[in-house]
């Protein structure tokens, strides 16, 4: 999905943010997106996020976070991809390491995943990016071939939340979009 795209008129679209802390299973331990099954292990807790239930993972050479356990599901997580309903799911070839995380899934905590209003789909990165921008990183990525990203947090002071969007090598953040769904 090109990000490029967002305009000042799709970016005021959205009236109000939808936030939600995302579950990979039902109650009962069944996995709710679409997924794909492979196998691989997890190492640590995820990079992307401080919940309890998150861990980072590998398939191949591939890296997945976040990917969310359950207690009702020994032996497997799964990576979403939340906006399409859809995932990895991992049968685990070892069992989870000893989270070092203790934060419950809350709606307090950042978001690992964001949708514009203008539909740009957008994950938070758990690695190096270019310098801050009056203090603000380049968090969330949004898509493989964009060139632009959100820098910051979202600003959750009013509906809805904004953020700043700007291309990587941007040398000022000025322009604000809106967020239609905010994944915890």
């Amino acid at each position: 999905m090109a990000f490029a795209s967002i305009s000042s008129s799709a970016a005021l679209a959205a009236t109000h943010t939808t936030a939600t802390v995302y579950s990979a299973f039902s109650y009962h331990g069944v996995v709710v997106p679409h997924v794909q099954t492979v196998s691989g292990s997890c190492w640590t807790n995820s990079a992307v996020t401080k919940r309890d239930d998150a861990w980072r993972c590998l398939v191949g050479n591939y890296i997945y976070d976040p990917c969310f356990s359950s207690e009702f599901a020994y032996g497997v997580v799964v990576c979403p991809t939340p906006w399409n309903d859809a995932g990895i799911e991992i049968q685990l070839a070892k069992p989870l390491p000893k989270p070092f995380s203790h934060l419950a899934p809350s709606l307090r905590l950042q978001p690992w995943a964001i949708q514009t209003a203008s539909g740009a789909d957008c994950v938070l990165s758990s690695g190096a990016g270019p310098r801050p921008i009056h203090g603000r990183h380049l968090n969330y990525f949004c898509g493989a071939n964009s060139k632009v990203g959100l820098w910051g947090f979202p600003d959750r002071s009013t509906q809805p939340w904004t953020i700043f969007s700007a291309a990587q090598n941007a040398t000022v953040l000025s322009h604000r979009v809106a967020i239609r769904r905010a994944w915890m």
